[in-house]
C-alpha cells in the first residue's frame, strides 16, 4: 500500500507499507509530486510532476517528470523534462480467461514464492555483475601474494646461510616484552579560597 502526499501543497512523501506485517518497508520523497499510478502488473509504482495539458503557466515546470519505484519502496529511474503532460502505462492485453485466473488466484502463494526466487536470482545476477571488477582485483591481489610467498619459502635456505643458521621466521628466535609506559599529556594547578 502507498500513501503519497500530492500536490504543490504537500511534502510530497511517499510511505510503502506492508499490509500483511504492518510495517513501513520505505519512505521516499518525490517533491510536488501530483500523481500516483501501478502499473498493470503491481510490481512497478510512478510518481509524476506534470502540468495541466490545456496549457497556461505552471509554477513548477522546473519539477516535470516522473520517478519510478519498486512495490518494496527502491527507486529505479529518475527522468526530468521542461515540459510533461502525462504519465500513463502501456495497456496490458487479458491473456488469461477467468478459469485460468481464478487458478492463478488459488495458487497466488506457489506463484509468489516463484517470483521472490527470480527477482532473487536477479538481484544476485546484478551483485556479481557490479562487485566483478573487485573480484578479478582480489583475485589478482592473492595470486601476487601466493608467488611472492612460494619465492620467499623457495629462498629461505640461502637466507639462513646468510644469517649464519638464523631463522628469522621462527617465533622461537624472538624474546617478547610487555612493557606499559604511561605518559602525562597536560597537568592543571588551580587554587581554590575557602
Amino acid at each position: 500500500m502507498i500513501m503519497a502526499g500530492l500536490g504543490d501543497s504537500a511534502s510530497g512523501k511517499i510511505k510503502f507499507y506492508d499490509v500483511n506485517k504492518h510495517v513501513i518497508m520505505a519512505e521516499k520523497e518525490h517533491y510536488c509530486d501530483n500523481e500516483v499510478l501501478w502499473d498493470p502488473s503491481g510490481r512497478t509504482i510512478a510518481t509524476a510532476v506534470v502540468q495541466p495539458i490545456g496549457g497556461g503557466h505552471f509554477k513548477f515546470a522546473m519539477d516535470n517528470g516522473y520517478m519510478l519505484w519498486t512495490f518494496q519502496g527502491k527507486q529505479i529511474c529518475q527522468k526530468s523534462y521542461e515540459t510533461f503532460y502525462q504519465f500513463q502505462w502501456r495497456p496490458r492485453p487479458q491473456l488469461l480467461n477467468k478459469e485460468q485466473k481464478h487458478l492463478v488466484i488459488q495458487n497466488i502463494k506457489k506463484f509468489e514464492k516463484q517470483f521472490d526466487k527470480a527477482d532473487k536470482e536477479r538481484a544476485r545476477e546484478r551483485y556479481l555483475q557490479e562487485t566483478k571488477g573487485k573480484r578479478l582485483l582480489r583475485s589478482k591481489y592473492r595470486e601476487r601474494m601466493a608467488r611472492l610467498k612460494a619465492f620467499r619459502n623457495h629462498q629461505k635456505a640461502a637466507r639462513m646461510d646468510l644469517l649464519g643458521g638464523y631463522d628469522s621466521d621462527d617465533d622461537d628466535n624472538f624474546v617478547v616484552k610487555e612493557m606499559t609506559v604511561e605518559t602525562i599529556l597536560t597537568t592543571k594547578e588551580e587554587t581554590v579560597y575557602l
